[in-house]
């Protein structure tokens, strides 16, 4: 039985390496690295608190490198990474306000102060909506999610439980504004219910333009 099983003021450390291509016209690798603290944990809901700690990224647009980490100091910046960290910046004094339910499924999202964008860095790419049956090597969940004009249905087969780990093969489609295929593995701790590891690749077809996307993301307890 698949179900998330924080205790309050479990801490974490979740990181993300994506890295997105558009063939000619560019493309973007990002290091990001989250802290998060459970606040509040309910028989039937779980609060939690997040915060940015590190962004690293490197962006070609147009024939131009733009490059931004958060560890350096404004002098170390280039004009492009300064103008970068003035957008940063604002973000990773946000905290992040998020509400689920014990099969994963987002009750709500808040973010304080409120910033542009903020939304599209911190989805969490390995969050899963688990099923209310129980699970054996074999099972499979299709759960959809819609981003931007484009519908995720993502389906989850369960290829291996050994060692308190559950191990998914994750498959999928890209339909609406955009159409393309999704692939990836994760891994969930079975005691917490918690995805400590995840690799999904997504290509997309939109506007004339192929996207693929690979995103990396381990979840640490702390």
């Amino acid at each position: 039985m698949l179900r998330l099983n924080y205790t309050k003021g479990d801490s974490y450390l979740v990181s993300v390496d994506s890295k997105q291509s558009t063939g000619m016209q560019g493309g973007m690798n990002m290091k990001m690295t989250m802290g998060m603290i459970v606040t509040e944990v309910a028989a039937e809901n779980i609060k939690t608190e997040s915060q940015i700690t590190a962004v690293v990224m490197d962006m070609m647009q147009g024939g131009m490198t733009m490059s931004y980490d958060s560890n350096k100091k404004e002098e170390e910046l280039d004009q492009m990474g300064q103008m970068m960290k003035s957008q940063f910046d604002p973000m990773m004094k946000s905290t992040i306000y998020t509400s689920q339910d014990r099969m994963g499924n987002m009750i709500e999202t808040k973010i304080e102060p409120t910033i542009a964008g903020m939304e599209q860095l911190t989805a969490s790419s390995n969050a899963i909506n688990y099923p209310k049956e129980k699970v054996t090597v074999g099972s499979s969940w299709t759960s959809e999610k819609n981003n931007q004009g484009m519908t995720m249905s993502t389906t989850f087969t369960v290829s291996s439980i050994a060692n308190g780990v559950v191990t998914l093969d994750v498959s999928g489609k890209v339909s609406g504004a955009g159409t393309g295929s999704i692939k990836g593995k994760t891994t969930v701790d079975i005691s917490s219910g918690v995805p400590t590891s995840a690799t999904l690749e997504v290509t997309i077809s939109a506007q004339g333009m192929d996207i693929t996307a690979t995103t990396n993301t381990t979840t640490t307890k702390i």
